[in-house]
């Protein structure tokens, strides 16, 4: 595995636990402090951010069925994208706690964190998949097919000698 999906993978990895962190710091302290609707869009965020730390996760580990430059950018966006559209919903619906109406501007950036998801998704979609990622799959069937035609002929050939 490169380097840089490694890394990718490790962000996934730290991104998920602090998922699991968020969302269970809302569903136990925040309840207190939140209104349903504020409770609400915070859960949407840990959601967002869960399902797209997954797929940075899933995308890294299969980096070798993408080409390189699009999985890169693509994977940058998903980043990208936890921190402004979920790190904007954390801070939104938490504003009655820290109470300052001086942030209202974040709720522009939400807007953009989306931005850069559907971004993500549809260059893995136009522009994802190597060319290489086809020839590697029927490499591998044709090993596949060989290693159990190599077996086939080993157990008839046992079945001779006897």
């Amino acid at each position: 595995m490169k380097h840089t999906h490694r890394k990718f993978v490790k962000i996934g990895f730290i991104m998920s636990a602090l998922g699991v962190v968020l969302g269970a710091f809302g569903a136990h302290f925040l309840k207190k402090y939140l209104d349903e609707a504020a409770l609400n869009t915070f859960e949407i965020g840990v959601r967002y951010q869960m399902i797209h730390a997954i797929a940075v996760i899933v995308l890294g580990l299969h980096h070798r069925k993408f080409k390189e430059t699009s999985l890169n950018i693509s994977l940058w966006l998903m980043v990208i994208g936890i921190l402004l559209f979920s790190g904007s919903l954390y801070a939104l619906s938490t504003k009655s706690i820290w109470g300052s109406d001086a942030f209202n501007f974040i709720g522009a950036i939400t807007p953009l964190g989306g931005l850069s998801f559907v971004s993500a998704w549809l260059i893995l979609f136009f522009k994802g998949f190597s060319s290489a990622e086809k020839y590697t799959t029927e490499k591998e069937e044709g090993t596949e097919n060989l290693v159990s035609k190599r077996s086939r002929s080993g157990r008839s050939s046992k079945n001779n000698v006897d």
